[in-house]
């Protein structure tokens, strides 16, 4: 009799590809390499990359910490701790060799140098802005017996209590109500998404003094109509090298791109798998969607590959892109069987 046993490096041993037209990518299912016990297990929310090749990670946890990746994936360090709250969304590497995190529920962001120290904040910590949001819809609702969700089964009532807010936003208001994501121009703006709680976009002069607000509220009966400009959730946003902002309207299936100024300049729809997570090699702008979609634009907001396909290994969250044009895809809930994929960009 023969016995056999198939090799645990299976992921190793062979070599995946997703490729669309001239973009062909190597997919590298776990990129992170000797992650400490704390981290190993956490879920990545999202990331960034800086002009060496390091790879930040958002930890979330409580508390929530950055995580600095060696160019191969080594781990290097961790660091925020008490000073982030227990829901890290997107992080951002800036010119200045700072970053900038998005505490979500603590309706803040804030920047730190990357020995982990605390440089300032924006907003203030535990005061929303006004945008008729109300976390109390739910409740109210199942006492009026208009709805009877399973969730005390499965122990998630708080998030359900936060899917029924959403959609009970009323209007766009000032910073900040659940900031998502942020990023800056090329003369040293500051940019926020402004998303679970507010449909905003806020811009922040360089010496970090506000500047002004736009965005527009969408219409959650029509999901999926086209209305550039209006958003359901302003879930992640860059900023590309024209200083077009980018925004990923996660619930909308949509991504709206504005000028500098809030004008629209550009719209895609349909079929983008939830756009979760935006970003740019200065080159080209990448979205990636929940569903295992991966759409590329090039500047002049011309769609230059679609990959991927419904419910593909190209779940995530968020992404990031690095100057050689690789890819670095952070699943989360996504893909929970995955912390960091990372799609080496094969070149001819």
């Amino acid at each position: 009799m023969k016995i056999l046993h198939c090799d645990a490096r299976r992921d190793e041993i062979q070599k995946t590809v997703y490729s669309c037209g001239e973009f062909a990518y190597e997919y590298i299912s776990d990129f992170a390499k000797d992650l400490p016990g704390n981290v190993a297990s956490a879920s990545i929310a999202g990331g960034c990359t800086d002009p060496e090749g390091n790879v930040y990670l958002g930890m979330r946890g409580n508390p929530s910490q950055i995580v600095k990746l060696a160019p191969d994936g080594t781990y290097i360090k961790g660091f925020g701790g008490e000073l982030l709250g227990d829901y890290l969304h997107f992080i951002k590497y800036t010119p200045q060799d700072t970053i900038l995190c998005t505490d979500t529920h603590n309706h803040i962001v804030r920047e730190f140098d990357t020995d982990g120290t605390l440089i300032r904040d924006f907003g203030e910590a535990g005061k929303p802005s006004d945008t008729g949001m109300d976390m109390g819809t739910l409740a109210r609702m199942r006492r009026d017996g208009k709805i009877f969700p399973t969730e005390p089964y499965l122990g998630i009532v708080g998030m359900w209590a936060f899917y029924e807010a959403q959609r009970r936003v009323k209007r766009v208001a000032g910073p900040f109500n659940m900031p998502t994501d942020v990023d800056m121009t090329s003369s040293g703006e500051y940019v926020f998404a402004d998303g679970y709680g507010n449909r905003a976009v806020h811009i922040f002069n360089a010496d970090g003094t506000y500047r002004k607000t736009f965005g527009g509220v969408g219409d959650w009966e029509k999901p999926y109509e086209d209305t550039p400009g209006d958003m359901l959730i302003v879930h992640a946003l860059c900023v590309d090298a024209r200083d077009h902002i980018w925004i990923c309207d996660r619930e909308k299936d949509a991504v709206h791109v504005f000028d500098t100024e809030g004008n629209v300049v550009g719209y895609c729809s349909n079929n983008m798998g939830m756009p979760s997570g935006v970003d740019t090699d200065g080159e080209y702008i990448y979205v990636v969607g929940r569903a295992g979609y991966l759409t590329i634009f090039d500047l002049d907001l011309n769609m230059v590959a679609q990959l991927g396909t419904f419910n593909s290994d190209l779940r995530a969250h968020d992404l990031a892109a690095n100057k050689q044009g690789d890819l670095f895809l952070f699943p989360t809930h996504a893909n929970e069987d995955h912390q960091v994929i990372k799609l080496r960009r094969i070149r001819n």
